[in-house]
């Protein structure tokens, strides 16, 4: 957190003994604050150009320039580095050259330790508020340059702010969105579950599941939506297009329900199995022809089933497999009643999800 760092102060001042005391005072008063003292204005630029620092703080009779030109050297390499012009030359000129030099602050020296309790306020004033900007600005490039769509949402339910990613889900700009209620951009029936729902429990919990959304053309497609609330009764809002998504899952779902069919309506024996030769599924058609319940295949072993094979010779064939691969060989299936029925085999490593199994297909010879 901003507010539990240090801060690094570099002081410009001719006078060795008014640094020091600056330097101890300081870090009495605000034990965040590490002051690291030159005695000259190019010290000052030499140790900015090598070091990190959060703030400066400077007199302005310098032996070398002018605590202005400091300010104006320093504002032409770091713009943004906040600079408080601490000084005994307590003129209006002076303070005029210096906010027209984009100074940060201004403050008289004194003798007393009041004067150094504000030197260490608008010190930590300065930098933690240039902190906070800094933060806001790369949070405000990330959101930017995100692919998902972020806006935020205000308690009255309007869009406030948006990236243009946001935007593009909808087929417009973010302006054509701002001030917008939320609402126009999902369905009817979708905002109201969002609104009773899912908006009132945003006060404990961020929420995130998928949803509707609805564009300009009244088209809708589906998201993922994330939403946070905020201290103000607003929420934030994070979306993800996964129409591609769904249309795989659609996909994969019609293969599965294709392969289904052709697995349990297939005029072929196929049972799959692991690479230890247990049988983790069997088709009706090997059920019947066996004699066997399904429950009463799977689990046992291939080499129970098909008696031509030797346990070690199969571990050693199926090990030398790749995915994708089919062999083929003969075997000699064992019916429940004894009897055999001789068959010409088809093997094949397949991936199902993650882990290795081995697609049999055998038909009689």
């Amino acid at each position: 957190m901003v507010g539990e760092t240090s801060i690094r102060v570099l002081h410009a001042e001719d006078d060795e003994g008014f640094a020091e005391l600056t330097a101890t005072y300081l870090a009495r008063i605000e034990d965040r604050i590490d002051v690291e003292s030159v005695a000259d204005t190019e010290a000052g630029l030499d140790a900015l150009a090598t070091g990190e620092f959060d703030c400066v703080v400077s007199d302005y009779d310098m032996p070398d320039r002018n605590g202005i030109e400091f300010l104006e050297a320093v504002r032409a390499e770091r713009p943004d580095l906040p600079f408080i012009l601490f000084t005994g030359k307590g003129s209006e000129a002076v303070a005029s050259s210096a906010i027209s030099a984009g100074v940060t602050d201004y403050l008289q020296k004194g003798g007393g330790a009041d004067h150094f309790e504000l030197l260490a306020n608008r010190i930590v004033n300065a930098v933690e508020r240039r902190r906070a900007e800094r933060e806001a600005d790369l949070w405000a490039r990330a959101v930017e340059a995100s692919e998902e769509g972020i806006a935020v949402i205000g308690p009255d339910g309007r869009y406030t702010d948006m990236n243009d990613a946001y935007a593009e889900l909808y087929g417009v700009d973010p302006a054509a969105l701002i001030g917008e209620p939320w609402a126009t951009t999902v369905p009817e029936e979708e905002a109201e579950r969002l609104r009773e729902e899912v908006i009132p429990s945003l006060s404990d919990d961020p929420w995130s599941d998928e949803s509707v959304g609805k564009r300009v053309d009244d088209s809708v497609y589906p998201k993922l939506l994330s939403l946070a609330g905020l201290d103000d009764g607003g929420h934030v809002c994070i979306v993800r297009d996964i129409s591609d998504r769904k249309e795989r899952e659609a996909e994969l779902e019609a293969k599965a329900a294709k392969l289904d069919i052709l697995f349990e309506q297939s005029p072929d024996l196929i049972d799959l199995h692991d690479a230890d030769g247990r049988i983790v599924d069997a088709n009706r058609r090997l059920c019947d022809e066996l004699g066997y319940a399904a429950d009463e295949l799977l689990g046992r072993r291939v080499w129970e089933v098909d008696e031509s094979l030797d346990p070690d010779e199969a571990r050693r064939t199926w090990a030398e497999m790749e995915p994708g691969e089919m062999r083929e060989l003969r075997g000699r299936y064992r019916r429940r009643d004894g009897s055999t029925l001789p068959v010409e085999v088809h093997v094949a490593q397949v991936d199902l999800r993650g882990a290795e199994r081995f697609f049999v297909i055998a038909r009689e010879r």
